[in-house]
């Protein structure tokens, strides 16, 4: 019994956790495109246009990731100007892929991704959560 129980509470803590890391940026770029195909009913010549474009945004995050992981591991800390830097890239990078994006998309399927994102963000997906915010908020209920 102990051990049927230890295997679900593993199955419901690994549900749906999959962080990008756990994919090459080719993979999560495969996986965003085929999801916003699903989503958005892209045509053919919007898929590879949106492939190509996300295989490039996924590439400069992973490379921003290394980046800031390794400044982040050494021996100086990042100080706030360094973590508003980062942060600036980051929002700067975001309004570039919108841009991006936005000239593949038609309208309506524009205002579709960007009503899903603003869900998504909503219910937290696509931001990062640290384990002890999670673990306040349950202590709150």
């Amino acid at each position: 019994m102990f051990l049927s129980m230890s295997l679900m509470v593993q199955a419901q803590q690994g549900k749906g956790q999959h962080k990008q890391g756990d994919y090459t940026p080719e993979q999560q770029a495969v996986l965003k495109t085929k999801r916003m195909a699903l989503h958005l009913d892209l045509n053919q010549d919007q898929q590879d246009k949106l492939l190509k474009i996300n295989r490039s945004w996924a590439e400069k995050r992973a490379e921003q990731r290394e980046k800031f992981k390794a400044q982040k591991d050494s021996a100086d800390k990042p100080d706030a100007d360094l973590r508003y830097a980062h942060q600036s890239q980051m929002l700067d990078n975001q309004l570039a892929y919108h841009n991006e994006v936005k000239k593949i998309l038609n309208e309506e399927q524009y205002a579709i991704w960007k009503e899903h994102r603003a869900k998504n963000k909503e219910r937290g997906h696509g931001q990062r959560r640290h384990a002890h915010h999670g673990k306040k908020d349950q202590d709150k209920s």
